[in-house]
């Protein structure tokens, strides 16, 4: 059984990956495992992401046109899918990033707030 802690972790993980995967996609094409990698070699093993999880929010991706995906041979018999991110991809992760960068800014000032407070986003 999950701890409260654990259970929390979990909940962040699964809003940050869609993120995450576009983020590393943004700066070269990658195939599944190798982004599985770099997402824990990144984070020094704090964070993984099992392929059960990272493959659906690929595939989601690829059939809404923001991620394309093309096949390269390796080897003699094995080939790679990589994934490439496309222009509307880049423009949908801009979206996320400024979604989630407000959206922490209003959690972090309401864990600091006091009664009378009221949150005012800075232009950044």
């Amino acid at each position: 059984m999950m701890n409260q802690k654990s259970l929390l972790l979990s909940n962040y993980k699964k809003a940050t990956i869609e993120m995450l995967l576009l983020k590393m996609l943004s700066e070269k094409d990658m195939y599944g495992y190798q982004l599985a990698q770099e997402l824990k070699k990144r984070s020094n093993g704090d964070y993984t992401i099992q392929e059960g999880s990272m493959y659906p929010i690929l595939y989601r991706l690829s059939d809404q046109a923001f991620i394309t995906s093309y096949e390269k041979k390796v080897g003699i018999r094995q080939t790679r899918i990589y994934y490439h991110l496309e222009k509307s991809g880049y423009d949908y992760f801009q979206g996320l990033l400024e979604s989630y960068y407000s959206y922490t800014n209003l959690i972090q000032f309401l864990l600091s707030s006091k009664t009378g407070d009221t949150f005012t986003e800075e232009i950044r």
